[in-house]
This record gives C-alpha cells, structure tokens and sequence, in this order.
C-alpha cells in the first residue's frame, strides 16, 4: 500500500500517496481503514488520484460507499482536490461534505493537514 504515516502535533494520519490509486474496490478501502486501525489512527490525507474516478460521478453512488464506510470507522478524512474535479453535482455535494466534521474537501494539502491535526 502506498500510504506514509505522519506524525505532527501529537497526532497520527495516514497519507495517500499523490499520484497513486489507492482505492479501486471496498477491499482496498477496508484494508486503508485497517491499516490505519494498526497505526492508532482514525485521520486519513487523501489525494484525487487516491480515490475510485467513480467518486467524482454522484450518480455512481460511489462517494456515498466510501463516505459511508469512513463514517462507519469513525474516520476523520481530508481530501485535496484540485478546482477541475469540483464541477456540477459534485461541487453540490462539496459543499454539503465541508459542513461537516467527519470528511471536508481542500484545495492545498496544508490547509487539510491543519484541518486534520485540530480536534
């Protein structure tokens, strides 16, 4: 698996590595969310490239899926997203995602590290 564990403020996430798929199927999104359980980490950095392209089409259900299953493991995830990806529906679904505290969309990887970090 192509992920990093960060370790910055007294917190652990698990980092996506840019440019790589991650998630093709439910088993490789389970086996994330068990290779964070196994780093003591519910906090998941992920890239554009982490996720299925289905996730961009709504109508695929496929962010649904995924989402759900962060929310089943109490995951908190953040996801850098570049402007091309947030176009139609899925600019909708952004900003209904960013009102919550579970899993919110940014621009820079920064901006979701300090996100992620904070409690």
């Amino acid at each position: 698996m192509d992920v990093e564990v960060v370790r910055r403020n007294n917190c652990v996430y698990v980092k996506g590595g840019a440019g790589r798929i991650l998630l093709t199927n439910e088993r490789d999104l389970l086996d994330l969310i068990s290779f964070c359980g196994e780093q003591d980490s519910n906090r998941l950095l992920l890239f554009a490239e982490n996720l299925p392209q289905l996730f961009f089409d709504l109508r695929s259900g496929e962010a649904g899926t995924v989402l759900q299953k962060f929310a089943n493991y109490h995951m908190k995830v953040a996801a850098v997203l570049q402007p091309s990806h947030i176009r139609g529906r899925f600019s909708e679904f952004v900003l209904e995602t960013n009102r919550g505290s579970q899993f919110r969309i940014f621009h820079s990887p920064e901006d979701a590290e300090r996100w992620l970090i904070t409690d």
